[in-house]
C-alpha cells in the first residue's frame, strides 16, 4: 500500500472564512473534511506539505492592478494566516526566497536551535526528513502553483525518494481552490513531475460551484489525477 503524503493548498482565512478578503463558499463538510484529513494525517505520521498564498500590495491579481481579484491573503495581514495553524502540531514556513539554489538542491535559512548558535541553513534533504518528522512544510508562493516556490520541486523529490521512490507514495490534495485555481495547479504540477495524485474532493472548494468543481474533475482526470469522490 503506498505510502500517503497529504497536500494543504492555501487553506487560509481570506478563503475560509465568510469575513474573508475573497471567501470562497462550499458546503458545511467541507471545513470538517479538511479539519479531519490534517488530523488523521499527523496521528497517522504521514507527511503534510501544503502552500500559503503569499501576495505583496502590488500584486497583478488585484483589481486595482489590472487582475479578476481584490486584495487577498496580504502578506502579514490576518487573511493570510491558516485558519488550521494548529494541523500539524508544527510546522515550518519555506519562502519564496531562498539563501541558495540549484538545479537538485535549496538552501534556505532558519532561526536559530538554541541561544547564540546563530541561524541554520537547511537544504532539501534536511527540510524533507523535518516532513518524515512531524512538521509540516508550507510553501510560500504568489501564483496558483505551488512548483512556482523553487523549493518545492527539489524537497518533494527529496521527500519521496526518502519514502522509497514515485511508486511508494501517494499525494492527496485538500483545500482552496478547485475550479481552474491553486489545487488543481498542485495536482497538475504533481503527476506532470511523474507523481501520483488524487484530489478529495469532499475536502476541496471550488471557485464557481458545481460548475467549477465539475470542470476540474474532467481536465483532472484527463491530466491523469485522480478524483476521489467521497460524499
Amino acid at each position: 500500500m503506498p505510502r500517503r503524503i497529504l497536500v494543504d493548498v492555501d487553506t487560509q482565512r481570506d478563503f475560509v472564512d465568510p469575513t474573508g478578503a475573497l471567501y470562497v463558499p462550499a458546503e458545511a463538510h467541507v471545513r470538517d473534511a479538511i479539519a479531519a484529513a490534517l488530523l488523521d494525517a499527523q496521528a497517522a505520521g504521514d507527511p503534510i506539505i501544503g502552500s500559503v498564498d503569499s501576495h505583496a500590495y502590488d500584486c497583478w491579481e488585484f483589481a486595482a492592478n489590472g487582475g479578476p481579484f481584490p486584495p487577498h491573503c496580504v502578506k502579514g495581514t490576518p487573511g493570510w494566516l491558516r485558519e488550521w495553524h494548529d494541523r500539524p502540531a508544527r510546522t515550518r514556513f519555506v519562502p519564496m526566497q531562498m539563501v541558495g539554489q540549484t538545479t537538485h538542491d535549496v538552501a534556505n535559512l532558519v532561526g536559530e536551535r538554541r541561544e547564540g548558535a546563530g541561524p541554520r541553513i537547511l537544504d532539501a534533504k534536511a527540510l524533507a526528513a523535518e516532513a518524515r518528522e512531524g512538521v509540516g512544510l508550507y510553501f510560500e508562493k504568489e501564483v496558483y502553483s505551488l512548483f512556482s516556490n523553487p523549493a518545492a520541486e527539489p524537497v518533494i523529490a527529496r521527500l519521496v525518494e526518502s519514502l522509497g521512490g514515485a511508486e511508494a507514495v501517494v499525494f492527496e490534495v485538500i483545500g482552496y481552490c478547485t475550479g481552474g485555481y491553486c489545487v488543481d495547479a498542485a495536482a497538475l504540477g504533481l503527476v506532470e513531475r511523474g507523481y501520483r495524485a488524487r484530489v478529495l474532493d469532499a475536502a476541496t472548494a471550488a471557485i464557481g460551484g458545481a460548475e467549477g468543481q465539475a470542470r476540474s474533475r474532467e481536465q483532472l482526470e484527463r491530466a491523469g489525477v485522480e478524483w476521489v469522490a467521497l460524499r
